[in-house]
């Protein structure tokens, strides 16, 4: 399937940088940290290299595999004092940085303008197929019809049952009278 649109095509991307092979298949530990800082090493340098050679799709699907090797180094607990990992760390916060320009630049290159502007023009389109004052007002009156209709078939519903009435609170020894303190004003009035 050849992807038409620029989501689809980033969309392509994405899971291209999410496939790491049979790395990702172990688990956790399995690989020393030496040898995962050693692939994600190689996985930044050779998606900075493909970005210098103006190769952004290839740059960006390695930036994001650098990405899952820091996620599977973070997965084997590593001692976050050694200079290694503190490396790595920095290495992550100037990747992230560069996938979000490629991937602006990516947009731009894909047409995601000539996107917006097809989005602008099914929402036209859909703003055309609207109903009309008009016809909005002929509707109003068909449903009122129909509610007026539906209205006239339904059963009469049950009167309310009549309120009850509270029993009158009587004083008690503990309270000192306060439900008769507070009747006493009703019965004056």
């Amino acid at each position: 399937m050849v992807a038409k649109t620029a989501k689809e095509k980033m969309a392509i991307l994405v899971r291209k940088g999410g496939e790491l092979g049979t790395w990702g298949q172990k688990k956790p530990g399995f690989y020393s940290l030496s040898i995962l800082y050693d692939a994600a090493e190689k996985q930044r340098s050779a998606g900075y290299e493909a970005l210098n050679g103006k190769k952004y799709a290839e740059g960006y699907v390695l930036l994001l595999r650098f990405t899952k090797f820091y996620d599977m180094v973070m997965a084997s607990k590593p001692d976050k004092k050694t200079p290694e990992f503190r490396a790595l760390q920095r290495q992550m916060f100037t990747v992230v940085d560069a996938l979000e320009d490629v991937k602006a630049r990516l947009y731009r290159e894909w047409g995601a303008a000539d996107e917006a502007a097809a989005a602008a023009a099914a929402a036209a389109a859909a703003q055309a197929a609207e109903p009309q004052p008009a016809e909005a007002a002929e509707i109003a009156d068909a449903l009122a019809a129909r509610f007026d209709a539906l209205r006239a078939k339904a059963p009469e519903p049950d009167p309310p049952p009549p309120p009850t009435v509270p029993e009158p609170a009587h004083a008690s020894s503990k309270g000192g009278g306060g439900a008769a303190a507070a009747a006493a004003p009703v019965a004056a009035a």
